[in-house]
């Protein structure tokens, strides 16, 4: 396994805990509410769920165990609305993530190189590799721990009485 892709899976192995840090002992009327344009850090949190295992963990089965599959995208958004993840306590969603997480990252890693190599083609993306998928996944967890950390700044940031922009720690 190359460097990056044991990059990706820690990325993806502590996203569950980093997100647990900060959401799990808020109130609810944080992390439920609207902070960016219909997105709370729960909807956020929900969302990830929703697509760790249609999006990610299924599609890199497929690309393993299938011969040049085609992956075909799915509407996220109303994916999310019909599962009704949203109506899960913060503590049941990062529970469901985790488990998720953790059983996927422990059948990569006992994937071969060659197998993180097989090829996939995907309708709007093209051709991508198992690994391709695996670091993409890892941008996507990312992406959404800063939007989640950008939400939360924006909740405690109303509180500093306008310190932070005078103040030079």
């Amino acid at each position: 396994m190359k460097d990056t892709e044991e990059a990706a899976l820690a990325v993806l192995e502590s996203t569950p805990n980093i997100l647990r840090e900060l959401l799990g002992r808020l109130p609810e009327s944080i992390v439920a509410a609207d902070l960016d344009r219909g997105w709370s850090p729960k909807r956020l949190l929900a969302h990830m769920v929703d697509v760790e295992s249609p999006a990610f963990a299924d599609r890199l089965h497929a690309i393993v165990e299938q011969d040049e599959p085609t992956l075909t995208s799915i509407d996220a958004m109303a994916q999310l609305d019909d599962m009704g993840w949203e109506s899960m306590s913060i503590g049941a969603l990062l529970g469901q993530l985790e488990r998720e997480i953790t059983d996927t990252c422990r059948w990569i890693v006992g994937l071969a190189d060659a197998q993180l190599q097989r090829k996939a083609r995907h309708d709007t993306a093209g051709e991508l590799t198992a690994s391709n998928l695996l670091h993409y996944w890892a941008t996507h967890d990312i992406a959404h721990l800063r939007g989640v950390q950008r939400m939360l700044n924006s909740v405690i940031v109303h509180e500093t009485a306008g310190i932070s922009e005078n103040m030079d720690v």
